[in-house]
């Protein structure tokens, strides 16, 4: 039954949680600055930009259409904008080892920018959605969130638009490439 499953609203909000935790977990080896933390560090910032690309693009294909289309366009597109400069963001950082003198400037540039963009979501778009949409529409939603975030990339590619169509499109491609990537160079696995 729908009241049974999560709707799109309690997805993206565990995942905001869940990467908020990550960020704190790297705050605290910044501070430490241990050299013998340098691939733990590098580790962490792959597994947030996992997480993040992956939310994105399921947010541009599934979410941002409907709240453009039902809730305000205005919403929709500035939640576009911001995934765009995190994502330059998050490429900027991929090029990067741990104990480059920018990681942690670039990597504290990118907390900033997802921590205003959660804030403007949890804060206006998300009540906004609630208000609009049924929980039976929101929980569909859900659905499609799931779908998409389990064959979406898992790196940046800022050359793509942040256009739904061209999203889809390129998505299960960039997904599977990036999926080969990681898995050759152990990118995103925990340490065995």
């Amino acid at each position: 039954m729908a009241d049974e499953q999560r709707d799109v609203i309690e997805i993206l909000s565990e995942d905001h949680r869940e990467v908020e935790a990550m960020f704190t977990e790297l705050e605290t080896l910044m501070q430490t600055r241990s050299g013998s933390d340098d691939e733990l560090r590098k580790d962490l910032a792959d597994q947030i930009t996992i997480e993040l690309v992956r939310h994105a693009v399921a947010e541009e294909v599934a979410v941002y259409p409907e709240v453009k289309r039902r809730v305000r366009e205005e919403e929709a597109e500035r939640a576009k904008r911001e995934h765009a400069e995190a994502e330059k963001t998050m490429k900027a950082l991929e090029k990067l080892d741990s104990d480059d003198p920018s990681f942690e400037a670039e990597m504290r540039k990118l907390m900033g920018e997802i921590r205003e963009h959660v804030a403007e979501e949890e804060g206006e778009m998300f009540p906004h959605m609630r208000e609009i949409m049924t929980q039976d529409e929101l929980v569909e939603l859900g659905k499609r969130v799931e779908a998409i975030k389990a064959m979406a990339p898992t790196r940046p590619h800022p050359g793509v638009p942040n256009d739904p169509g061209k999203r889809l499109a390129v998505g299960p491609v960039a997904g599977l490439f990036d999926r080969l990537r990681d898995m050759a160079t152990g990118r995103g696995t925990p340490e065995q």
